[in-house]
């Protein structure tokens, strides 16, 4: 079960979604997020001013409702929802002030990781540019630092970089600016089964959000929040990859930026942050992981694929896979206890997913999902 802490505060971000300082500093001063629902109408209109709309959603058991729904989804399918301040929360995220409170991730990769790495650039790419990412991605794979790779599932550049981290045997991280029921663009939707079955989606967005340009400036500060570094590919003079970089400067990370030839408007924005200092010249690969103080060492394992981004099929299958993914490494009696499925149906659908290729039994007869 999830804890009423994680439901108000998934409630207090529908409220203030475009706000996103707000959740913050209300959790800083009250505490947490369920006082403020606890607070009266006069004590509303004191924090907010009279005639806010604030007060009416908060007293309202609409967004609530809401949240409860989105939490019992993601138990259903897997999905981890994760509350700053817990262990899951990756680190390099908790330390922006403009950090969420929640998202939600599906996958296999490690969100915590101190050697992730933000490609972006422009959605339409030169041929040049695109071969760039490509051999950036390749030296990164080869470089046996193993790094993972954060974009944002966009057309060119964006996926470019999830493409070649894919064939590199790199894990990759697609960071949505929308639900995960509803991905963007649709033409990507495959690609993002199976990024997340070597490595993660991740979305501050439940179901059921209004799709705005402001949810790709969010995107935006998360893949620059998450990585140690990023790079941008090409950009034009204004763009998204403009925002992630200069995002990413204001936390304090490393910038790096392609340059190109002054006459391709598709390099002009990187080759004005080279101009103006705010993003190191991108040299090498070898140069760029030396200033990182990233150690080699051997390739990480890759997560097995599957046919689906969700199991569709069998109930109790579904079930398993849920209690694997959110507690992996148990037992037959460990996941009849957690599941309440009959001993003899478990044996047979265990062995069944193994068979299938959704699940790996280890040493001590212990399962893990693929």
């Amino acid at each position: 079960m999830y804890s009423d802490e994680l439901i108000f505060e998934m409630a207090l971000c529908s409220i203030f979604r475009y706000r996103v300082e707000i959740p913050l500093k209300i959790v800083e001063n009250l505490g947490s997020a369920k006082k403020l629902f606890e607070l009266q109408r006069g004590e509303l209109e004191e924090i907010f001013g009279k005639g806010s709309r604030f007060p009416d959603e908060i007293l309202s058991a609409k967004e609530l409702d809401s949240a409860r729904n989105e939490a019992d989804w993601c138990r259903e399918k897997g999905i981890r929802i994760h509350m700053r301040g817990d262990s899951d929360f990756p680190a390099m995220l908790a330390g922006c002030p403009d950090s969420p409170l929640v998202f939600y991730s599906v996958g296999c990769c490690e969100l915590n990781s101190e050697k992730i790495i933000a490609v972006v650039g422009t959605r339409q790419p030169t041929d040049r540019g695109k071969e760039e990412c490509r051999m950036l991605i390749k030296q990164l794979a080869e470089s046996g630092s193993s790094p993972v790779v954060a974009s944002g599932l966009a057309y060119g550049i964006d996926i470019t970089a999830h493409i070649s981290a894919l064939e590199s045997g790199l894990k990759t991280i697609a960071v949505l600016a929308t639900p995960l029921d509803r991905i963007y663009p649709k033409a990507h939707t495959a690609y993002a089964r199976r990024i997340a079955r070597q490595g993660a989606l991740i979305t501050e967005f439940p179901r059921g959000s209004i799709s705005h340009k402001l949810n790709f400036i969010q995107r935006n500060r998360l893949i620059a929040g998450l990585s140690k570094a990023t790079i941008v590919v090409e950009s034009r003079k204004k763009g998204g990859a403009l925002t992630t970089a200069e995002l990413a400067e204001s936390y304090s990370r490393e910038v790096y930026a392609l340059p190109g030839r002054v006459s391709d408007i598709r390099s002009e924005g990187c080759n004005n942050l080279i101009a103006k200092n705010e993003a190191t010249i991108f040299t090498n690969t070898e140069e760029m992981l030396a200033t990182l103080g990233w150690i080699k060492k051997g390739e990480e394992g890759q997560c097995e694929e599957n046919s689906e981004l969700f199991f569709r099929g069998d109930p109790l299958k579904e079930k398993i896979l849920v209690a694997l993914r959110l507690n992996p490494g148990q037992s037959m009696d460990q996941i009849h206890l957690y599941t309440s499925i009959a001993i003899k149906d478990l044996a047979s659908s265990l062995l069944e997913l193994e068979v299938e290729g959704w699940i790996t039994r280890t040493a001590g007869n212990r399962y893990i999902a693929k």
